[in-house]
């Protein structure tokens, strides 16, 4: 016989609007097989009024169903159907004669009071583990002062949502606070539980949550440990073929030496390109060329950062290109970028608003051999870290070239 699956319309704690639904399947010829929060499976037969229960019982993941429990209700003619949570119990019963599981209120409030702290001590600790993970997501979005760059390169974006979605639910901790209060109260004050509500028809919130939930946790595993190892392949500088490099040795001029760090059949690691794959730009790249030390210390050296952002985000390129140089001015990069802040001049900084790119600006570090230059146009951006003896001012074009 074929199962049923129906979504659940109430919330796990509306103990009497689960009750009242599941009763009303059952006078549509639907007898539940199996609960769950987001969809329940129902077995088809002929329609028969169906009363059905739930009482609380909390148990442990490796505890099995109380037998003397299930026995004992055997006797007054209720089977169990199923359970929620592990922390609740259903039972059924087409017995019109079968005596009500409880008769006294205050026993049966003793029951859901275990339940009733629980959930009083999720309010706290919830919102505890929500703030934990928001300020998370806040330092790896911030990570450095690149926000944006951050955005781009990691799961920060995936983990900001999720963090949103759980700022969405979180009113739903204090819900099932306050309905098993409720309860609670009812029961001390020896008010026995009405077994019927009204209820909703249907929750399509919950599926929409759930979808959600399951696409954002697959973005960050697929983001944080699978994207990662489709990138990161360190290629000849001649195989690049992605953009028109500008080379080292267009800067430096006729006396540029290449310095090699390669042996027969190794990567150079001082002349490469390497390309990374992330969630919200799957093209960029790192370029790495480097020129022999000069007499006078200066390491010939040129770091380009390429992004081709998606059309959604292209309107990121801007403010990622001026981050990039900002950042690229704080000489924190890595070791051949870092440099003794009491060390040279003040960076200055020249803006090139007419020379064909939505935003091109140059600096230079006074008194010293470093000089940057980031570019932005259609949602690509470049940035070019170079020290040497050339000025990346008469190589604009090349630039821009770079992006166009």
């Amino acid at each position: 016989m074929k199962s049923v699956y129906k979504l659940t319309p109430v919330s796990d704690y509306d103990i009497q609007g689960i009750e009242s639904w599941l009763q009303d399947m059952a006078l549509r010829g639907l007898y539940l097989k199996k609960y769950r929060p987001l969809f329940c499976t129902f077995a088809p037969g002929p329609a028969r009024k169906t009363r059905y229960r739930i009482e609380p019982c909390r148990r442990a993941m490796d505890d099995d169903l109380p037998c003397a429990m299930l026995d004992l209700y055997e006797e007054y003619g209720w089977e169990c159907v199923g359970d929620i949570n592990r922390e609740m119990l259903i039972f059924s019963t087409q017995d019109e004669n079968a005596p009500e599981l409880h008769t006294d209120p205050a026993i049966q409030g003793e029951q859901w009071k275990k339940l009733y702290k629980r959930a009083r001590r999720a309010t706290i600790t919830t919102p505890l583990l929500t703030l934990l993970i928001i300020w998370c997501a806040g330092v790896q979005l911030f990570e450095h002062g690149t926000p944006i760059t951050n955005l781009i390169t990691t799961v920060s974006l995936p983990l900001v949502l999720l963090c949103i979605c759980l700022l969405v639910s979180l009113p739903s901790v204090f819900v099932q606070k306050r309905d098993l209060g409720l309860i609670l109260r009812q029961l001390e004050d020896g008010v026995p539980l009405e077994h019927r509500a009204p209820y909703p028809k249907r929750n399509l919130s919950s599926p929409a949550y759930f979808t959600i939930i399951v696409l954002l946790w697959i973005a960050l595993i697929l983001g944080q440990y699978i994207l990662p190892l489709t990138g990161g392949k360190l290629q000849p500088l001649s195989d690049l073929q992605q953009f028109p490099l500008l080379s080292l040795a267009q800067v430096e001029g006729e006396t540029f030496t290449p310095y090699t760090m390669a042996s027969d059949g190794y990567v150079d690691y001082a002349n490469f390109a390497r390309q990374e794959h992330y969630l919200l730009c799957w093209n960029s790249w790192e370029v790495v060329q480097t020129g022999q030390w000069d007499e006078d210390g200066t390491w010939n050296r040129m770091e380009i950062f390429w992004y081709d952002l998606p059309a959604p985000l292209s309107f990121l390129a801007e403010p990622l290109a001026k981050e990039q140089l900002e950042h690229s001015m704080k000489l924190d990069e890595d070791i051949w970028w870092r440099a003794d802040p009491s060390e040279g001049g003040t960076w200055s900084v020249t803006q090139y608003p007419k020379a064909g790119a939505d935003d091109l600006a140059l600096a230079r570090r006074e008194g010293t051999p470093f000089q940057t230059a980031a570019a932005a146009l259609d949602g690509k951006v470049v940035l070019v870290q170079y020290t040497g003896h050339g000025d990346l001012a008469d190589h604009l074009t090349e630039i821009i070239n770079m992006i166009a």
